[in-house]
């Protein structure tokens, strides 16, 4: 486990630290970026290598993602992202679809992106009014998609839409959706508060033909698909919140050492000692939660949901916390744009919403033990 951590500090140093503030604040050099990640293997760490992956343990490569992400919010996410496609199509697509697809999703050559939320159905995807009907050997396709990560960047799409519109969440279907097919296009490119060189848009349909043997699984298992798949991604998401925290601490302890106030230096003083021990309580207790979560994917628990849900509120809750600290310790610098704690204190909120909201997951949470 340790080489994969010594493997992904070392590629980050190469290839992102020289690079952060223009990838983050200019949005430069992040197709080239990407390659070289998905060449190097990043984008499929846990996949088996028959597809392309690496075939390392879900938890080695929540590992890599956590340092990842201390390196770089903007790349971290568009890979998340993406590997909610892949994951769709490995959990639950036919042997033709994985063969066709994944090779290249988990090398990078193909970008991905998972479409489940709309204008109007984000916690509740049940109320998708997005269509699919069957004509003949395709199925066709209408309607919009909201808040698409890597809408825009991705060549490939996996789309939730209602096959049997009557029927509620088991009227949904999942589609693998080509980037470049007729009737797609990329809307509204939103305008966010932090990462604003990670991807953000509505997705229109219109009458968009795909492949029937483009489904994933079987007519109407889509919700399945999405929980599922959601589950793991939730995991990821929290990954992507420690290593943000890891980050946040460690400009937080260099700050402390140099800034001096009364003669000497801040660190030396209680309040300041006291935030940074609660900063790395919360980086520490997140880090060990997530891995649990992370080893219950590897070992097929049944309770692999309710420790997702729990990875993702208390990780995302802690590094809205910890970068709240970290921009206290900073005082008024904290406050001041090309500071790197102002930066993750604002992406630090996303997070919270992101990969369903955490009133949602408390919900979950208190469903999984009210039920037991």
């Amino acid at each position: 486990m340790e080489k994969i951590e010594e493997l992904t500090r070392e590629v980050c140093e190469e290839l992102i630290r020289p690079k952060e503030k223009d990838i983050e604040e200019n949005g430069l050099y992040i197709p080239e970026t990407l390659s070289k990640l998905g060449e190097l293997g990043f984008f499929g760490v846990s996949f088996p290598r028959e597809y392309g992956g690496v075939g390392l343990t879900f938890e080695e490569a929540l590992k890599s993602s956590i340092i990842l992400s201390s390196y770089t919010s903007t790349i971290s996410m568009i890979i998340g992202a993406h590997q909610l496609a892949s994951l769709s199509i490995f959990l639950f697509g036919s042997d033709t679809l994985k063969q066709k697809y994944l090779s290249q999703l988990n090398k990078g050559r193909l970008i991905g992106a998972f479409s489940l939320t709309e204008p109007h159905a984000g916690s509740d995807p049940s109320s998708i009014k997005t269509t699919a009907f069957l004509n003949g050997d395709y199925y066709i396709l209408n309607g919009t998609k909201a808040f698409v990560t890597n809408a825009g960047l991705a060549n490939l799409y996996v789309i939730f839409a209602k096959t049997n519109p009557e029927s509620g969440a088991r009227g949904i279907s999942a589609f693998v959706v080509e980037g470049d097919s007729e009737g797609l296009a990329v809307g509204h490119k939103e305008e966010k508060m932090a990462l604003p060189y990670l991807p953000n848009a509505a997705l229109v349909l219109k009458d968009v033909k795909v492949p029937k043997e483009n489904l994933i699984g079987r007519a109407n298992l889509g919700f399945i698909v999405a929980m599922k798949t959601l589950e793991l991604g939730r995991i990821l998401t929290s990954a992507g919140a420690v290593g943000l925290m890891e980050r946040a601490l460690h400009e937080s302890i260099k700050y402390a050492k140099e800034r001096t106030q009364g003669g000497q230096p801040i660190s030396n003083y209680q309040i300041i000692q006291s935030y940074l021990a609660e900063m790395k309580t919360l980086l520490e207790t997140s880090r060990e939660i997530v891995l649990t979560a992370a080893r219950k994917k590897d070992s097929n628990s049944p309770d692999l949901g309710l420790y997702s849900s729990i990875a993702k509120y208390y990780a995302t809750k802690s590094a809205v916390d910890v970068t709240r600290l970290a921009t206290q310790i900073f005082g008024g610098y904290g406050y001041v744009k090309g500071y790197t704690v102002e930066r993750l204190y604002r992406e630090a909120k996303m997070y919270e919403i992101v990969e369903g909201t955490n009133e949602i997951q408390k919900l979950i949470i208190a469903n999984n033990i009210l039920k037991g």
